[in-house]
C-alpha cells in the first residue's frame, strides 16, 4: 500500500507544481507544448496510480454485488457526454478550450462551467460503489473530492488572466451546476453523439486496459 500513497503524492505534485509555474513554463516552451507535456505526464502518472490501486493489499469495506456495476455503467454515460462537451465547446473558466466563448450563448456552461471536472466527479462516484475496498475507496473518493475542489480552483486560475468586467460577464451567464441548463441548449447533438461514442470505446477498452469487463453484467 506504500507505493499507492507514493504514486498519489507524485500525481498531486505533478498537477500542483505545473499549475503554480504555468506562466514561467509557457513563456519558455509555449502554450501548446505545455498542454501536450502536461497531458502526457498526467496520463502517465494516472496510469501509475491505477496500477498501484490494482496491486495494493485488499482490505474489504463492503461486499460486491452485481447490481453495483450497473451504477457505474449508469454514471459513466453522462460523464462521457460531459467530457465530450468539454472537448467540443469552449469552457472559459475551466479545463478545456478558452477561445470562442459567447456570453449570449453559453452552451454547456449554462449547465456547468466545469463539464470535464463534473464528469470526473461522476466517474469517481460511479466507481466507488462496486469497488468496496479501502484503497479503491480512497482513490475514487479522492478523485471525486479533487474534481469538486477543482471547480473553485480553475475559476481562480482563469480569473488571473481576465479583467474584472470580462470575468463578471462570464460568471453572470454561467453556472457551476444548474440542471435547468439542459432545457436551455447546454448540450447539442455533437456532444451527445461523441459522448456515446466515447462511452462505447471505454466499454470496449476497459477489459484490455484495466483487466475488468464492466459490460459483462449487462442483462445480469
Amino acid at each position: 500500500m506504500t507505493w499507492f500513497f507514493v504514486s498519489v503524492a507524485v500525481f498531486m505534485v505533478g498537477h500542483i507544481v505545473p499549475g503554480l509555474l504555468r506562466g514561467a513554463i509557457t513563456a519558455r516552451i509555449g502554450h501548446t507544448a505545455y498542454i501536450i507535456t502536461f497531458s502526457v505526464t498526467s496520463l502517465f502518472l494516472l496510469g501509475w496510480v491505477i496500477y498501484e490501486v490494482r496491486h495494493a493489499d485488499f482490505i474489504a469495506l463492503w461486499p460486491y454485488e452485481i447490481w453495483q456495476n450497473h451504477v457505474t455503467l449508469t454514471f459513466m454515460l453522462p460523464a462521457c457526454i460531459l467530457w465530450a462537451a468539454a472537448i467540443i465547446q469552449p469552457c472559459p473558466l475551466s479545463i478545456g478550450r478558452k477561445k470562442g466563448f459567447d456570453p449570449a450563448r453559453p452552451g454547456i456552461n449554462r449547465l456547468t462551467r466545469h463539464p470535464l471536472l463534473l464528469g470526473m466527479m461522476l466517474w469517481g462516484l460511479g466507481h466507488i460503489v462496486p469497488n468496496g475496498d479501502l484503497v479503491a475507496f480512497m482513490f475514487f473518493g479522492g478523485a471525486t473530492v479533487f474534481a469538486v475542489a477543482g471547480f473553485w480552483r480553475m475559476e481562480k486560475i482563469r480569473a488571473r488572466h481576465m479583467d474584472v468586467a470580462e470575468y463578471k460577464a462570464i460568471l453572470d451567464g454561467t453556472r457551476r451546476f444548474d440542471v435547468a441548463g439542459l432545457a436551455k441548449g447546454a448540450l447539442g447533438w455533437r456532444d451527445i453523439g461523441l459522448g456515446i461514442l466515447l462511452y462505447v470505446v471505454l466499454l470496449w477498452a476497459h477489459p484490455y486496459v484495466i483487466g475488468v469487463d464492466p459490460s459483462a453484467v449487462i442483462g445480469g
